[in-house]
């Protein structure tokens, strides 16, 4: 694909989703580079045109062209993509020493992905939460600049990184029991998704992620019929789009709704069917996890399946 189409497929796009250069260069780059990408003068490399189309809600096109090096940079982000998501931490550290040595020092925006990738590696170590969002907020100003607040962010345009940023800030403001901040930051990313324009596999990942906090909030919060309701949301959603990372615990959080509901039966269900998809999933560790708990919280067993 020729750079002056690549240029005029994303001023196309812009066009049409209503935005101005302003909005969507936003943290990237300039205004006059981006006029000059979409003129066909200056060649984007491949992370520019991945921000550009997913704030855009466009299928990345760049792949089609990019040299040997980013399309080794673009398998090992990949790589790390999937082991964040299945929860799989062995030899992740490795993989982002190695992403790092392949990022350009004026790279921002594999810099910035890198960068969240170390946080949350760390933070798993010290569960220090304050400090996390301190980091993951200096680390969103890479590309959303001082003096823009929460607030604004969610109201501007959104690469993928900077929603999976504000979903770990929102995150770490749970684990300090600031719910209420949580919950602001969750609610402002789920009206974002309601209301763009977004890549269909994208969105479900980074939706369901929402979802999935959403409902764990609105549980410490004991407000019982919206969790079942958004764990409902995320069940229907994860069989749609063949995404079970999270399906077993939208189960958990809404059987333990259902209980503070005293729906003891459909409590009992939801808990049984989130524990056979752990199962079925081959996580043995929050299978006797949730037993364990069940039966110390509530005196319920729960049955052993055999697949």
């Amino acid at each position: 694909m020729a750079v002056y189409e690549i240029g005029n497929y994303i001023h196309d796009m812009r066009v049409e989703r209503g935005y101005s250069q302003e909005e969507l260069c936003f943290g990237i780059c300039s205004v006059g580079n981006l006029s000059k990408i979409e003129n066909g003068i200056r060649m984007p490399n491949r992370k520019t045109v991945e921000a550009f189309t997913q704030r855009l809600g466009c299928v990345d096109v760049f792949l089609q062209y990019s040299s040997r090096e980013e399309m080794q940079q673009a398998a090992l982000c990949s790589q790390i993509v999937q082991k964040i998501t299945n929860y799989e931490y062995e030899g992740l550290s490795e993989l982002v020493d190695r992403f790092e040595h392949t990022i350009a020092e004026e790279d921002i925006l594999n810099s910035q992905y890198c960068r969240f990738t170390r946080i949350m590696l760390r933070q798993r170590e010290e569960e220090n939460w304050s400090q996390g969002i301190r980091e993951l907020e200096e680390t969103l100003k890479m590309t959303k600049p001082d003096g823009i607040g929460l607030k604004e962010v969610l109201r501007g345009l959104l690469t993928y990184n900077e929603i999976m940023i504000l979903i770990n800030i929102a995150r770490n403001y749970r684990k300090l029991g600031k719910r209420e901040e949580a919950i602001e930051i969750l609610q402002g990313l789920k009206h974002y998704m309601d209301t763009h324009i977004m890549d269909r596999a994208e969105k479900a990942q980074k939706y369901l992620l929402v979802l999935f906090q959403l409902s764990r909030l609105y549980l410490d919060q004991k407000q019982c019929e919206k969790t079942v309701d958004l764990c409902n949301q995320g069940i229907a959603m994860s069989k749609e789009n063949s995404r079970f990372c999270l399906f077993p615990r939208f189960f958990i959080n809404k059987g333990m709704a259902l209980l503070e509901l005293e729906e003891e039966e459909q409590a009992k269900e939801a808990l049984q069917r989130g524990y056979c998809a752990f199962y079925a999933l081959g996580n043995e560790k929050q299978c006797e996890r949730l037993k364990t708990f069940l039966k110390e919280r509530w005196k319920m067993e729960l049955k052993n399946y055999i697949f």
